[in-house]
């Protein structure tokens, strides 16, 4: 009997530990931060909210007897020095669906990084126009369009997770360039609806919003919006509404996916508006705070305004010393948490938005910890994905 007694209870303790890493595994996250003053990227474990190690973009490592300068760690401080090949500007992030690759757009190298993200290495890099502003994955995970905001363009990408992980491949051939296809002049953000079948840019230059065919990759409808500087734009998760923030002009329109009419036409938002989270009905909206914008000026206190997307009114607005140094990229877990990225502020905040379709119990839970060499690279941590 007390053999028997002994197995059950082992039994029993190898269940409950089966059980413990299934929810592990279930609420498990990892954050990716691009820190673009020093051209890396923070790898957040969201169970812990510390960062776990950091990617170099910059430079192979050194070669003795030539000028070739010891990277990858190198972006900050070296990325004018002869024989400096890695990249510059590391600002817009995006997984693919299944999350087995980062990619990573570098404004001033005019580059795309694949990252691999289970070894947390980069696999391989592709020149785009010049100032790409993000690569967003068209759901499907077979393409990438990347927002060119130096030209008045998307280049297309292919992907193929033969190519990206096939390690006899040069880094160069990884990604390959298969489309270009003409849009509003200076698009910074694609969006696409769920399906991958249309997809959405907002422009840096242009007052203008196109929708494009996907399939087609032609522009089939257009609208004015109140600002020509509207870097940031989302289609809502039930793809009826395009959320595009108008950040000089300090306002948030609302238009219908469908035809692209306005539901809410230039509503002041905040100064410096940045980028926009959904969770339940509620939509998160990242304020900077008073111009100029960052990174020029001070640090000054910024917010994250809610807005109701069943009555497109403000419903509530999170204040106080948490919010400076310019909030800028937002992203969310599935269980509610968000992580705010403050482009002056050189950290990661924490919020908790509990009931989801409740704005009045939100709260500040922290901000991302780490060692102290991690810490030192989270310089102008400007977007945030993340990976459930």
């Amino acid at each position: 009997m007390r053999r028997r007694h002994m197995i059950h209870v082992i039994l029993a303790f190898l269940v409950a530990g089966a059980f413990g890493l299934m929810f592990d595994d279930a609420t498990a996250g990892t954050a990716y931060v691009a820190n673009e003053a020093t051209g890396t990227i923070s790898v957040i474990d969201t169970r812990t909210n510390s960062v776990i190690t950091t990617i170099g973009l910059g430079s192979d490592p050194a070669i003795p007897g030539t000028p070739q300068p010891d990277g990858p760690f190198n972006a900050e401080t070296q990325h004018h020095s002869p024989f400096y090949n890695g990249h510059v500007g590391t600002h817009g992030l995006w997984l693919t669906p299944d999350g087995a690759a980062l990619l990573v757009a570098n404004r001033i190298s005019a580059t795309v990084v694949a990252i691999d993200t289970a070894k947390n290495t980069v696999l391989g890099y592709i020149p785009v126009g010049r100032e790409p502003h993000l690569a967003t994955v068209r759901p499907g995970g077979r393409e990438a369009w990347v927002a060119v905001r130096g030209e008045s363009h998307i280049d297309v990408l292919q992907l193929s997770s033969s190519d990206l992980f096939k390690m006899e491949r040069r880094r160069t051939e990884r990604m390959k360039k298969i489309a270009t296809i003409n849009t509003v002049h200076g698009p910074s953000m694609i969006t696409f609806t769920s399906d991958g079948r249309f997809a959405f840019v907002c422009a840096g230059k242009q007052d203008r919003v196109d929708k494009i065919d996907a399939k087609t990759r032609k522009v089939v409808a257009n609208q004015k919006v109140p600002a020509a500087f509207s870097p940031f734009c989302l289609v809502s998760p039930d793809d009826q509404e395009l959320y595009v923030v108008h950040k000089g002009a300090q306002r948030l329109s609302v238009l219908r996916t469908r035809d692209l009419s306005m539901v809410v036409e230039g509503m002041q938002i905040g100064p410096c508006a940045n980028h926009v989270w959904f969770v339940g009905k509620l939509a998160y909206v990242t304020i900077g705070g008073a111009p100029p914008c960052a990174p020029g000026g001070v640090d000054r206190e910024g917010k994250i305004v809610i807005v109701d997307r069943t009555t497109r009114k403000i419903v509530h607005e999170l204040t106080g010393p948490a919010f400076t140094g310019d909030p800028h990229g937002i992203w969310g877990t599935a269980d509610g948490q968000l992580y705010v990225g403050h482009e002056r502020g050189n950290r990661v905040t924490i919020i908790n938005t509990g009931n989801p379709d409740d704005p009045s119990d939100d709260k500040v839970e922290g901000t991302v910890t780490g060692s102290a060499k991690d810490l030192g690279f989270m310089k102008q941590p400007i977007d945030i994905v993340i990976k459930p």
